[in-house]
This record gives structure tokens, C-alpha cells and sequence, in this order.
């Protein structure tokens, strides 16, 4: 038995170090590698990168720096969508409700209540405004029935008054976090993150400013899905693809396992209070066990690529064309076309996609399998003009190629195709 075991550990960390070696590492280490680039060129000093997806991003930068003697000072920001959209709920107006009655993958009555962070009481105070049955609240919402709900929950003044007062008390000590991690002494603080949609940069940007702040934000981004809301936003630059780069660049890649290739080795950010004087994050708590196991791991892989990697390079050998070519050519076959034992070892990755972390899924696995009727042309466009019924509920895939690798290789490109067809003509419309 022990025999076995070891044999099993054995094949997982080669899986390991090949996926790191073939695909993590070299796609981040020329993500980072773009990031310093840009920033030496337009002569910024300093960069924080975002918790938690700025994490192993953060690492690999400062190896680089160490490497080339690089004038880049590479901080890490303790924050969240959470601890930065709680503080500024009170500042901006309409887009507060916007933010917490939007879609997810798993949206039901409790989750949306408790992106305001409402205990019991609070959310039963709610419901009473509101005429709501709380019997239902932990059941998983149809997008028809969570449009019903939006509307009812916009016209609750107990709610609202929740908003208001968890907002102003958050505000302060976030202020005083970030005035400490020095962004107010920043003629232009220039963050990094992975991306996706631009709201991180937003929200601070809605904080700085109403703090006094009056340089400008500069972000860079593995990828971004929309444009942003508003020039005031600052700058955004891509690495890979924005709301007007290549179609297939965005079909093929899943921004669910990016964010599971940059795991953190702690919890995320809710908030920030004062110790020993000095401000520090809440976080909540850190991975256990096999989860975090897998988590270093990982990191300390990725750390060896970028180890091996800097003794075989001059950093002014940059050569974007010729590296964003690869790194398409690996997300193609890694995250759109993953072999079974790949699926399987990243869809072990645990992955939530709303704010409050409230619940955690597999990323993919044979479970998933009977979603994936769900997916095809025909039932998503029924699905999207008309809604299910409350009773029949699809569940939305967090890597839908990572699931299909798990079917019998002669079902997988009926399955491939319908998601990429779909995924195209849902990236053209929205143009």
C-alpha cells in the first residue's frame, strides 16, 4: 500500500513540475517580464500588485529586479474586491446596488445580503421590509428570478441603511491602510493584477479621490474583458487581450483557472483595523491541509521555473511579439484543450467567484458532467431569451474544456465546439 501511495505522489508532483514548466510558468513569467518592461519605459518606481492574484506575480517580479538591478520597488496590496467596495458603497450612489445584486455562478438570497456582510438578524430585518419568504434564502437563483429580487431589494430602505452605515464605518480605516502602504504619496500608483473587468482599479480610484488624491492610477492586466467605466479610472494596459483584441484570445482562455495558476497561501481581504498602532488586514482564514499543500507547491514550482529561467535571459531581450504568440499557443492547448489527468489535477483547485468567499467548488471535475447538456447552442440561447423555470436550475461550469475533458474522447469536440461557437458569438455582440 505504501508502495502505491508513493508511486501516486510520485506521478503527481512530474504532473506538477511538467504543467509548471509547459504552462504556469512560462505564461506568467512573460506576463511579468512585459509588466517591468512598460514600467522602466514609462519610468514608474514603484508597483503594487494586488492580493491574492498578485501574490506569485509579485515574486517572480521581485526576482527579476534582484536579476537586472531593476529601480522597481514591487509591493503587495492587501485587498479584495470585498474590503475595497465596502468603504465606497457610501460614495457612489446607484452603482452601490449595481455591485451587490450582480450575477455570479451561484447567486441566492443569503449571498447577495451577505456581500453587505448582514448577520441573521440583519438579513431577517431585510426580508420583513421586503415581503420575503427568509425560508428560501440559502436556494440558488434562476436569472429570472434574481432580476425579480434586484428590483424588490433596490426599493428597500432597510437595506440601504445597512449599506450606508457598514460603508462609513469601513471607510476610515481603509483610508488609513492605504495612506500607509504610501498610494497618497504616489504622483501615480501603478497597480497589477490579472484583470478581467476593471472594478479594483475603479473602486480605489473612488476612494483615493474622495480622500484628496489627485495623481493618477496606471494598471496592468493579464487581459481585460470590458472597457473601462470611465476615463477618471486612469489607465489600463493589457498583456494579452483587451475589449478589442483577437476573439479567440478570450474564447480560448478561462480567467477562473488563471486565478487558480495565482493562488495566494492566505485568506482573502475583508476589511482592515487598527493594531499596535499600525493598520493591518482582516483576512479570513487561510487554507488547510491538502489545499494549501497544493497552493505552495505550486508557487514554489513556479519559483524554480523563474529561477532557471533568469540564468538564460537579458531583460532587455523582451520580445512582446514573439511571447504573446507562445503564450497563446499554451493556453490553447492546456486550458482549452486539457487532457484528462490535467483537468483533474487543476480542477482539484477549490474556486469561488462571488465576494464574500461563502462557498467553495471543485474548479472542475466528473461531477460537473451532466451540466454540460446545458451547453449547447440551442439550450443556452433558449436559456438566455427565455430563463428557466425555478425548479430547473443549470449551474453555471467554472472551466467548461477542463470539465469535457473528463467524457470519452469521441464526445469531446461536439461539447468544444458548441462552448467555443458560443463563447464567440458572445465576445462579438459585445463589441
Amino acid at each position: 500500500v505504501q508502495g502505491m501511495r508513493f508511486e501516486r505522489e510520485s506521478k503527481m508532483n512530474k504532473l506538477e513540475e511538467r504543467l509548471c514548466y509547459d504552462f504556469s510558468g512560462p505564461i506568467l513569467f512573460y506576463y511579468v517580464w512585459w509588466v517591468l518592461f512598460q514600467a522602466q519605459k514609462r519610468g514608474i518606481c514603484t508597483l503594487y500588485f494586488l492580493a491574492r492574484d498578485g501574490y506569485t506575480l509579485q515574486k517572480i517580479a521581485q526576482q527579476f529586479c534582484q536579476k537586472f538591478n531593476l529601480n522597481i520597488d514591487c509591493r503587495y496590496l492587501y485587498c479584495s474586491r470585498a474590503s475595497l467596495r465596502m468603504p465606497s458603497y457610501h460614495l457612489i450612489g446607484k452603482e452601490a446596488d449595481d455591485l451587490l445584486l450582480m450575477d455570479g455562478y451561484r447567486v441566492t438570497l443569503c449571498s447577495l445580503l451577505q456581500r453587505v456582510e448582514l448577520d441573521a438578524a440583519q438579513r431577517m430585518a431585510v426580508y420583513n421590509d421586503c415581503g420575503i419568504a427568509p425560508s428560501d434564502e440559502e436556494r440558488m437563483l434562476s436569472r429570472v428570478e434574481l432580476g425579480r429580487l434586484r428590483g424588490i431589494l433596490r426599493k428597500s430602505k432597510v437595506l440601504h441603511g445597512y449599506i450606508q452605515e457598514k460603508s462609513k464605518e469601513a471607510y476610515k480605516s481603509t483610508i488609513g491602510y492605504l495612506k500607509q502602504e504610501g498610494l497618497f504619496n504616489q504622483s501615480e500608483v501603478a497597480l497589477v493584477d490579472s484583470g478581467w473587468v476593471g472594478s479594483m482599479q475603479r473602486s480605489l480610484r473612488q476612494l483615493l479621490q474622495s480622500a484628496g488624491f489627485q495623481g493618477k492610477l496606471t494598471g496592468f492586466y493579464f487581459g481585460m474583458y470590458t472597457k473601462p467605466k470611465e476615463p477618471e479610472d486612469g489607465t489600463y494596459l493589457t498583456w494579452l487581450f483587451n475589449q478589442h483584441g483577437r476573439t479567440r484570445d478570450k474564447v480560448l482562455f478561462c480567467n477562473n483557472l488563471f486565478e487558480c495558476l495565482l493562488s495566494a497561501p492566505h485568506g482573502m481581504t475583508t476589511g482592515y483595523a487598527i493594531c499596535n498602532g499600525k493598520y493591518v488586514p482582516l483576512l479570513i482564514p487561510t487554507p488547510q491541509g491538502n489545499e494549501l499543500e497544493h497552493i505552495n507547491t505550486q508557487i514554489n514550482n513556479i519559483m524554480a521555473y523563474t529561477a532557471h529561467k533568469l540564468q538564460r535571459i537579458a531583460f532587455a531581450e523582451f520580445a512582446e511579439g514573439v511571447f504573446k504568440e507562445d503564450t497563446r499557443q499554451r493556453i490553447c492547448r492546456y486550458m482549452a484543450h486539457p487532457t484528462k489527468e490535467e483537468a483533474d489535477f487543476y480542477g482539484n483547485f477549490q474556486f469561488c467567484d462571488d465576494i464574500t468567499e461563502s462557498y467553495h467548488c471543485a474548479l472542475a471535475d466528473e461531477r460537473q458532467l451532466s451540466t454540460l447538456k446545458y451547453y449547447s447552442i440551442v439550450k443556452r440561447t433558449m436559456r438566455r431569451l427565455f430563463g428557466f423555470p425555478p425548479h430547473i436550475l443549470a449551474p453555471e461550469l467554472f472551466w467548461p474544456y477542463g470539465t469535457i475533458a473528463f467524457l470519452p474522447k469521441w464526445k469531446r469536440l461536439w461539447y468544444r465546439w458548441n462552448i467555443y461557437l458560443w463563447e464567440w458569438i458572445r465576445y462579438e455582440l459585445h463589441r
